[in-house]
């Protein structure tokens, strides 16, 4: 299914009208007629890691059509072409939810409109003067416009309406048009209009703001019809995946996977408002070198519930949480399951690390899909990712006067897990397994003085030479690598992923 052009929407369209001078009553013979409306998408593109575009139009047909989440928010912000849209007679197509969201109209109209309608009218005036300054004369149509929509904020504010129809300001307005009002007296006319805007402002009886909380329990209700009842009033729920808080662990480590079984972690895991499809320990742990006061890293997937995902407020695609437990600084960096799934099919190996982590700390069945869908989104670009991140830890070292321990293990963990993965397509984290194969006793010292808390003491400005060698002989290598790489130029699994997260949000629903 696509949803990419104006020919795609099909029965996807759920209000079409027409606005502009034909609804005003100021058309003419050769007057274009503008077509506008709303199209849902379905479900299935909205949850998809592409989704359909906000807005599609055909200027040359005069025809605009906006997704429904877009076009209520641009109606809750005021915005009055989209108000019209709403108010228009010419109504050429409408669904029983269309229907409804014109009888409940109002619910867009508050005090704010003075500010939106000033706006716009104050942004048309200016283009006005500066045509006036730069031509000698201005856009007759334009200035007429400007008027009528300061006519439109004034019964708005007055009287609850959207007055569409010009009515009896029709002859005036033509004659602006025209151009036979010199622009003194449409300039008049305009700052008339403004006093009584704000009149109009201070009098009105409108809320201080739009009903948020009833559009977004309407655009719920659009894309999930089997809801009824007031959403509005109910919290989010969603079915959270089948966890297992028992940690899968790698033995042998110390402390190093000492934090798998640490409840403090656990709690912090606890603290996270959305059910958690996996949570692992990144950072010095993962990497094979924490010292004994190293903060806990946790990196995951949460799911968002679908009401979350449809509604009209910004959903939380990424929560931090950061907490001092008992003396142990823990922080739990998640994405919600599309954003992860958009990094994954990236060349982003970060994320591959966290996923494929053996300290884990909460895992589900849909942790174990991901991790089988992880082969197939690796690429030989994936080099790129490593190089650029070995780049900025080197930077760090020449940064700090003098360099120090900590961002050199980084910088040299990066490039040799970035060799590794071009070279065998699998991803090694652990430094220590990485310096096991091909031993470099400078490493085994580094992690030495960083496991014993001195990351932070200075390297000896005679070792810096050494690791500057070093470091470009590994950035030669992973380019190598990547150059010899049999690894694919794209992901194989982008439509199993994809596939992988509707299934989730579908189930979750």
């Amino acid at each position: 299914m696509k949803l990419r052009t104006m020919s795609d929407l099909g029965n996807h369209i759920i209000y079409r009208c027409v606005v502009g001078s034909r609804a005003y009553g100021l058309a003419h013979e050769a007057s274009d007629t503008d077509v506008r409306g709303i199209y849902q998408a379905p479900n299935e593109l909205l949850w998809s890691l592409t989704p359909p575009p906000e807005q599609l139009e055909d200027k040359e047909k005069d025809l605009c059509f906006w997704e429904l989440a877009k076009f209520l928010r641009l109606a809750l912000k005021g915005n009055p072409n989209i108000l019209e849209c709403l108010w228009t007679p010419l109504v050429d197509h409408a669904t029983p939810m269309a229907e409804e969201l014109r009888a409940e109209r109002g619910r867009f109209l508050s005090r704010t409109l003075a500010t939106t309608y000033r706006g716009y009218a104050l942004s048309q005036f200016a283009k006005l003067e500066r045509d006036l300054r730069t031509h000698g004369e201005y856009r007759w149509k334009h200035a007429m416009h400007l008027i009528r929509l300061m006519l439109a904020g004034i019964s708005a504010l007055r009287d609850g309406e959207v007055i569409i129809e010009v009515g009896s300001h029709r002859d005036r307005l033509l004659a602006i048009r025209r151009g036979e009002v010199p622009f003194a007296e449409m300039d008049a006319w305009r700052q008339e209009l403004a006093a009584e805007l704000d009149r109009a402002q201070a009098r009105t009886s409108l809320p201080e703001n739009p009903d948020f909380e009833w559009a977004d329990a309407f655009v719920i209700r659009a894309r999930l019809p089997q809801e009824r009842g007031d959403i509005a009033s109910r919290g989010p729920t969603v079915s959270p995946p089948a966890a297992k808080i028992a940690p899968r662990q790698v033995g042998g480590g110390g402390f190093v996977d000492a934090p798998a079984r640490d409840p403090r972690v656990q709690d912090e895991c606890d603290a996270h408002p959305y059910p958690l499809l996996f949570a692992t320990i990144s950072g010095a742990h993962l990497y094979g070198f924490p010292s004994a006061d190293s903060d806990v890293d946790l990196r995951g997937v949460h799911v968002l519930p679908v009401r979350d995902v449809i509604g009209l407020g910004t959903p939380r695609e990424t929560v931090e949480l950061m907490h001092v437990r008992d003396g142990l600084e823990v922080d739990l960096v998640t994405h919600d399951l599309a954003k992860f799934a958009r990094l994954m099919l990236r060349r982003n190996g970060y994320v591959l690390e966290q996923l494929l982590s053996p300290l884990v700390i909460r895992t589900t069945p849909g942790h174990e899909e991901l991790i089988a869908l992880a082969p197939t989104c690796i690429t030989r670009h994936h080099g790129r990712h490593y190089l650029g991140f070995a780049a900025n830890q080197w930077k760090l070292i020449t940064k700090h006067d003098p360099p120090r321990v900590k961002p050199a293990l980084y910088a040299f963990r990066t490039l040799l897990t970035g060799i590794h993965l071009m070279r065998t397509g699998e991803v090694v984290a652990d430094l220590r397994a990485l310096n096991a194969a091909d031993p470099r006793p400078f490493l085994a010292d580094l992690m030495a003085r960083k496991v014993d808390g001195a990351e932070k003491e200075p390297i000896d400005a005679g070792e810096l030479p050494t690791l500057e060698i070093a470091f470009r002989q590994l950035v030669s290598k992973l380019e190598e690598a990547m150059a010899a790489s049999s690894l694919p130029d794209a992901p194989a699994g982008a439509a199993a992923v994809e596939a992988f997260v509707l299934r989730v949000r579908k189930s979750s629903s």
